[in-house]
């Protein structure tokens, strides 16, 4: 798998997670973009990294930090796999559901959605989402915003370094989805995720690559609009400080001329 290769790298062997994490991986790459999504972001992480290291050494990303970055990235969208009890065949009902992208109205209902994109056995997909104990009449943006929680629980029962979880389940928070309210408004986990004790530069680094990197596949803007819109997104947002702008700055600087520059 792609994903053992990067893994790797920073000094994680995927052998010593669960297969179900992998299992849900493997799905997620079959059905859907988000395994490609992850590689590239984890592919502009590197590219930040080194700036640091070639341009500002003191204040060069650690090993540490490259981890959580990196596997940050890799696995903060393995809850649109669903929840941790899903069966496999319920874990390719969300999948499937996470694939359909360019939806034009968030504030669908999820039962108008299914029937929408998935006429053909649209009563019986309706029937096993109940199943999972959701309701279809939630609209989908409170459906997609159910994947931070999703890859909080997954993640943190599979054997993934606790200090990764926290990067990977806070991945929306500038959108105010802080599953299990891990992040404190003072900045602090809630929780114990080893050495991991706040929201720091490598959370907010994953956030911006994750935002950078949707915005300009999925939303098809070039890298100015890109940063653009970032700037106007994190004005204003608790937990956004100068350590998240001067982060932008860098990503502005190094992914203009970087690998996603003409994508």
């Amino acid at each position: 798998m792609r994903l053992r290769a990067l893994c790797a790298e920073v000094g994680f062997d995927l052998d010593d997670v669960r297969p179900s994490l992998i299992d849900r991986l493997r799905l997620l790459d079959e059905y859907s973009a988000t395994v490609d999504d992850a590689e590239r972001m984890v592919t502009n992480a590197r590219a930040i990294f080194r700036y640091y290291s070639e341009h500002r050494p003191a204040e060069a990303f650690s090993e540490s930090e490259q981890r959580i970055v990196s596997l940050g990235c890799l696995l903060s969208d393995v809850g649109k796999s669903g929840p941790a009890g899903a069966s496999a065949e319920d874990q390719r009902l969300i999948v499937e559901m996470f694939a359909v992208e360019d939806v034009p109205d968030n504030a669908m209902p999820v039962r108008r959605f299914i029937r929408t994109y998935f006429p053909d056995d649209a009563e019986a997909r309706i029937t096993r989402f109940c199943s999972l104990g959701l309701d279809p009449a939630m609209s989908i943006r409170e459906f997609w915003n159910l994947h931070s929680g999703w890859t909080l629980s997954i993640t943190n029962a599979s054997g993934v370094p606790s200090e990764v979880v926290a990067a990977a389940a806070s991945h929306h928070l500038l959108d105010g989805v802080n599953p299990e309210s891990i992040v404190r408004e003072d900045g602090r986990f809630s929780r114990d995720f080893g050495d991991n004790k706040r929201f720091d530069r490598a959370e907010k680094l994953v956030i911006l690559l994750d935002k950078y990197d949707a915005v300009r596949r999925r939303g098809q803007r070039t890298h100015d609009d890109a940063i653009a819109w970032l700037r106007a997104r994190l004005d204003g947002q608790p937990h956004v400080d100068a350590e998240a702008e001067e982060l932008l700055t860098v990503v502005d600087e190094v992914l203009g001329v970087g690998p996603t520059s003409s994508s």
